[in-house]
């Protein structure tokens, strides 16, 4: 389906191109993304996030090393509404990029059973975006921002809290402060509850940042926090080992346009830089420089980007 909304795109610009070209007329914007853009020949690819941080830091990291190293022309289209008007905007043409989690594409996106072994999900990612959707899944980026519940020092050592073990144990009396998608998501709570016998004491719903403001003024005593979050460090919480295998593993991994990757070959060498380049303390150093320091989220990837030998001054 997808192919055929961009061929029957590219049918009507050029029909358009044509229409104009008849009457005199100059085809001003008859071109799209991963293609020639506008009346002159430059090329354009446009890159997708969603709405939150860590992907407008990575967004800006591809922005620039695109028109670093290429011909191209960015277009970033930030601020999607989730992973799943992002894989609909890149199926239907109208962005050509988009990092994602290994986890959130398989159950999210592709609707498969939950599976914990890291290198089996990426390779079932791998496989049914190719062949179903026709998008090319990068090799990780290096870093698993997968869920990892995390409690106050102190809450760690009163409860002997070291494990997620120990707090299903201990779940009685802790109140747990997640956010509402981890209240949810069958993989998630649900799955703790039924699978485990978890039950806190009490659950409340929180937006994302919130969660951090009610543990740091004790109004829960743990949260659903992510491996990469700038909060983590900031508020000096214990992260509980996951030794039950229980969370899904969450690598980003960018997914591009496969006829565009087929189409040059030397992009795709290009983008294939960024694979195994950022940890999780690397990503977390970054969405602080954001969320903490106040630095934009332009800056930190320039400065990513010079560190790592991708860019210049």
């Amino acid at each position: 389906m997808k192919h055929l909304k961009r061929f029957t795109c590219m049918a009507m610009a050029a029909a358009m191109a044509l229409s104009l070209a008849a009457c005199g007329g100059t085809p001003s914007d008859a071109g799209g993304s991963g293609s020639e853009a506008g009346s002159g020949d430059q090329k354009t690819i446009v890159v997708g996030t969603s709405n939150f941080t860590e992907v407008n830091i990575l967004g800006e990291i591809y922005t620039e090393l695109i028109e670093a190293n290429t011909d191209y022309e960015v277009e970033q289209r930030f601020g999607l509404s989730g992973a799943a008007m992002c894989f609909d905007a890149l199926e239907q043409g109208s962005i050509d990029m988009f990092v994602e989690y290994t986890g959130t594409a398989l159950l999210n996106l592709l609707a498969q059973p939950m599976d914990t072994d890291k290198d089996r999900v990426w390779q079932t990612v791998h496989d049914l975006m190719l062949e179903e959707h026709g998008i090319q899944t990068s090799n990780p980026l290096g870093y698993n921002n997968t869920y990892v519940m995390s409690v106050k020092p102190e809450t760690a050592e009163k409860y002997g809290l070291t494990s997620l073990s120990d707090l299903i144990e201990k779940s009685p009396e802790l109140r747990l402060g997640c956010t509402v998608e981890f209240m949810d998501r069958e993989d998630c709570l649900p799955l703790l509850e039924s699978k485990y016998g978890t039950a806190f004491q009490d659950v409340k719903g929180l937006d994302a940042s919130l969660r951090y403001t009610a543990i740091e003024n004790d109004e829960v005593d743990v949260v659903d926090a992510f491996a990469t979050d700038a909060l983590l460090s900031k508020l000096g919480l214990t992260m509980l080992e996951d030794d039950l295998s229980f969370f899904p593993p969450y690598y980003a991994v960018n997914f591009v346009d496969a006829e565009l990757l087929e189409s040059d070959p030397e992009l795709a060498e290009i983008l294939s830089r960024l694979d195994g380049a950022i940890d999780e303390a690397t990503m977390a150093a970054m969405n602080a420089q954001v969320d903490v320091d106040g630095m934009s989220a332009q800056e930190v990837a320039h400065q990513f980007l010079v560190e790592h030998g991708l860019a210049t001054e």
